[in-house]
């Protein structure tokens, strides 16, 4: 069953429309982006709501900030899915290019050359494919060769090279604010700037998973080990 939402509707509107719906019968609602949720007092109306919830976000552990009244109505049990291999990219191009491009526009060898350039992400994939494509047809061309791969390549690398800090949440922006500052800090030192500059800071546990997603992105290295690890920012 659907329940429409048009636009930005505010939370009681759409509980209302929950309401509605019988109650005997399992909800199942998922949100995308559930990181950019503005009312976050949502989740838990829904929860206490006999509805089961699927939370889609590329913020990892995004929900570790939620209040404890949130977190234990919901009884998250956390999903990460692997990057995609080029194998997989190969085939999720492949259905692209039969329904987007003319017959043998493409040879298979530029398919496969796109999924290795984009790392497992199939978003970055499309994205080289779309390019490449404008690119041959501003150019007239009858096929898209080498050239425009490796132009589509070249300005999506541009982009994705800023990409991995807008996934960041507040926390990690901050974190990374304060290693842009001084480059190299030890793990006590960070955590106690992080700690003044955060009006609610997260404890060990979630702090740590969230150094462990910035080294994730390559966006921190670190040395040594526990307490003694030194951060260092590679942007």
């Amino acid at each position: 069953m659907n329940v429409p939402v048009h636009g930005r509707e505010p939370t009681g509107e759409l509980i209302k429309k929950f309401e509605k719906i019988n109650t005997k019968r399992r909800i199942i609602v998922g949100l995308d982006e559930v990181d950019r949720l503005k009312d976050i007092d949502l989740l838990y109306v829904l929860a206490r709501g006999n509805c089961g919830l699927v939370l889609v976000s590329t913020a990892y552990h995004s929900l570790l900030t939620l209040t404890t009244r949130i977190r234990r109505s919901l009884s998250l049990t956390e999903i990460e899915f692997p990057a995609y291999t080029a194998d997989e990219l190969v085939d999720i191009l492949k259905e692209r290019v039969e329904y987007a491009f003319r017959p043998e526009t493409i040879s298979r060898s530029l398919v496969r050359l796109i999924a290795l350039a984009a790392g497992g992400d199939a978003r970055v994939a499309i994205e080289i494919l779309a390019k490449a494509g404008k690119l041959a047809d501003s150019r007239a061309l009858n096929q898209v060769d080498t050239r425009e791969v490796e132009e589509a390549i070249s300005q999506i690398n541009r982009f994705e090279s800023l990409y991995p800090v807008l996934k960041l949440n507040e926390h990690q922006k901050t974190i990374m604010k304060i290693l842009s500052q001084f480059k190299r800090m030890n793990s006590g030192d960070l955590y106690r700037a992080y700690t003044r500059l955060t009006p609610n800071p997260v404890v060990d546990r979630a702090y740590g998973k969230y150094m462990q997603k910035l080294i994730k992105l390559n966006l921190v290295s670190y040395e040594g080990k526990g307490r003694w690890k030194t951060y260092e920012i590679l942007m």
